[in-house]
């Protein structure tokens, strides 16, 4: 017998039975080790923030049985013409919390052997950030404006360090997400609402307005103001992903300043860079510490407790950044 979490109605959160299906043609069976909450999405999801016409309200409803989107797991058994994958291999993949998943093999990625495996979680959002990183594009010596310092913008910051960018600036409500994008590379940090930190940023460089800038709030009401950090035909980055777009509005920076404002989803697949070839370079620059992770799992919880982890994802934000469920026992 199986456990996964879910949320059978709005606001709610429960562990679930289910059976676990054998593994078919191509695919393998994984009992998963840990998986890591996307604190931003699923409390989202969870409470029902978002518009009615958004996206979200296109592919949520409940009860819903999927809420989440990266694990790490065990191999237990495969299918049949499964070559690449034997019992007992570690293995990252994009699917909800659970203790086992039977999925196809190609959408599994092997996790080296020198990664901590809970770091190892961060694969799933460092290929969400990823798409702002290629999208910008983030560049050696270039300079960027990180606004927001929640777990995607996390990985962003750590993109840019990984890319040789000179300035890494990232503002956030949290000095706590502050200090931790420090220890990803994050140059210049600033603690407060972009109305009073406003100023202090466009004085934190020669090269500020900024030729890049990253929204990775989810936050709608941070789009306007971020315009005016940009500089002349700057480039804007949409990266987090709000449920009311309705509220994302322009201001005339964006025509006298000539802007270009890109959006990027997890399942942009631009450049032939596909989870896979994204999984590689993570763990490539993870376990060669171009990557650092240390510091980033703020809270374990076991998959029963996943009321209180939700409690705590959606009422003390400003802590919580890796909220990771240790599956061991189920």
């Amino acid at each position: 017998m199986g456990a996964r979490i879910i949320f059978p109605q709005k606001s709610v959160v429960c562990l679930d039975a289910f059976d676990p299906r054998p593994p078919g043609e191509g695919e393998v069976t994984v009992r998963t080790r840990y998986s890591l909450m996307s604190i931003g999405t699923e409390t989202t999801i969870l409470h029902q923030k978002y518009d009615p016409e958004s996206h979200f309200a296109a592919m949520f409803s409940f009860p819903q049985m999927q809420t989440g989107v990266q694990a790490i797991g065990t191999v237990e058994s495969v299918g049949t013409d499964v070559k690449e994958f034997v019992p007992g291999d570690l293995v990252f993949m994009r699917k909800a919390h659970a203790s086992h998943w039977t999925l196809a093999a190609s959408d599994c990625s092997r996790v080296p052997a020198n990664i901590d495996a809970k770091s190892a979680c961060w694969c799933g959002l460092a290929k969400t950030a990823f798409r702002a990183a290629h999208a910008a594009p983030f560049s050696l010596g270039g300079q960027v404006l990180i606004i927001g310092a929640g777990p995607v913008g996390q990985m962003a910051v750590r993109w840019a360090t990984a890319a040789g960018m000179q300035q890494i600036v990232v503002v956030d409500l949290s000095e706590y997400r502050l200090k931790l994008a420090r220890l990803g590379g994050a140059t210049d940090t600033f603690a407060g609402t972009l109305d009073r930190v406003r100023q202090d940023v466009l004085n934190c460089g020669a090269a500020a307005p900024f030729e890049i800038v990253v929204e990775a709030t989810g936050n709608a009401a941070v789009f306007a103001p971020l315009l005016g950090l940009a500089g002349m035909f700057g480039k804007v980055v949409v990266l987090g992903d709000t449920g009311y777009p309705g509220k994302q509005c322009l201001t005339s920076d964006l025509m006298t300043r000539g802007l270009t404002v890109v959006a990027t989803h997890d399942h942009h697949d631009r450049g032939g860079w596909t989870q896979r070839r994204i999984d590689a370079l993570f763990f490539e620059l993870a376990t060669t510490r171009r990557f650092p992770l240390e510091g980033l799992i703020t809270h374990e919880f076991k998959p029963a407790a996943c009321v209180d982890a939700y409690r705590l994802a959606s009422e003390t934000r400003d802590q919580a950044l890796g909220v990771l469920f240790d599956w061991s026992g189920e």
